[in-house]
């Protein structure tokens, strides 16, 4: 990670100060970049300098640093799979900012197309899932979500559920809780963590010709790769695939990481995530038009309605999963 310059200090004061939507200031042509829902991101280039700058929320994940951590890691293994971290400051202005090269590529809001593509992307998790708690000295945590076992998975529908006082909490939400917490298979011993992005939004993948790369790693951390696989397989992102691509990515995770037995997790974690889902989205009902959840990018016209069409969705969804 580099040192800041004078110049790139008075464009990140520029951007605190005055939140532009874009344009050109000095020998800087910035443009905002929308998607993001808790950070304000901007592409500033000039002289030969192709940069993102990033405000994240301040809270206690600690997001910008949690992205120069894996940033450095994946760096310092040798990957090139992601941007390289350039400048953290965390105390300069009301928002923590992180700045790192700009990564060039094709970002498509879709899923993976074909098999090429599937591959494409499970091998860029396999490249980050190399990384273990024992190859870097850096301070990485446990990523931000992610289970390790089925209890995991129940502590955290419970936690979503928690947020919502009793009157609001739907009645099949209960049930389907009470259903999970007697049908979660037992206790195994719990798996080898390594570095995870623990975001699997079909946006922050960058598709080269060769390989593919990723942005936005606020969230990352220590995980359950076998939890990855299910928290794709679970995300609305990828509410259209087929389940016959889900037995294939199933299948290739398991020979590539060597884990046989890893289907019987990424099974069991997908299933616990739908009801994962269903809770937090009945959560966003309760919070936001209530004045809670609050981001740094305005919602949509219509997320009302979307939401309450996913949660619809993922409640059938987990139902099924679970017999109930």
């Amino acid at each position: 990670m580099q040192v800041a310059t004078d110049e790139l200090l008075e464009l990140l004061d520029y951007l605190a100060a005055e939140r532009p939507e874009g344009g050109a200031w000095r020998q800087w042509h910035i443009a905002r970049i929308g998607g993001g829902a808790n950070n304000l991101l901007y592409r500033a280039t000039g002289d030969a300098r192709d940069l993102a700058v990033k405000w994240t929320i301040r809270d206690e994940r600690d997001r910008a640093g949690r992205e120069l951590l894996a940033l450095l890691a994946l760096r310092g293994a040798g990957l090139a799979v992601a941007p390289e971290p350039i400048y953290l400051e965390r105390k300069r202005y009301p928002l923590p900012v992180i700045v790192q090269s700009w990564l060039p590529g094709e970002v498509r809001d879709e899923p993976p197309d074909g098999d090429q593509e599937w591959r494409r992307l499970l091998e860029h998790y396999i490249a980050i899932w190399s990384i273990a708690p024992g190859g870097t000295a850096l301070p990485i945590r446990n990523s931000v979500h992610t289970m390790r076992c089925a209890a995991d998975g129940v502590r955290l529908i419970e936690r979503q559920l928690a947020l919502l006082p009793g009157e609001a909490r739907p009645p099949a939400l209960d049930a389907l809780l009470r259903l999970v917490a007697r049908l979660a298979p037992p206790e195994r011993p719990a798996p080898a963590t390594v570095l995870c992005r623990s975001d699997p939004n079909i946006l922050n993948f960058v598709r080269g010709p060769a390989a593919w790369a990723s942005v936005d790693w606020e969230n990352s951390g220590w995980g359950d790769p076998a939890f990855e696989i299910a928290d794709t397989m679970a995300h609305p992102a990828f509410a259209g695939v087929p389940a016959a691509r889900w037995g294939w990515l199933i299948d290739g995770y398991c020979e590539l990481r060597g884990e046989p037995g890893g289907a019987v997790r990424v099974r069991t974690y997908y299933r616990l995530m739908l009801v994962w889902w269903a809770a937090r989205l009945a959560r966003l009902l309760y919070e936001v038009p209530r004045g809670g959840d609050q981001r740094l990018a305005a919602r949509p016209d219509g997320w009302l309605d979307d939401v309450r069409a996913k949660y619809e969705r993922y409640l059938a969804l987990a139902l099924a999963a679970w017999g109930g």
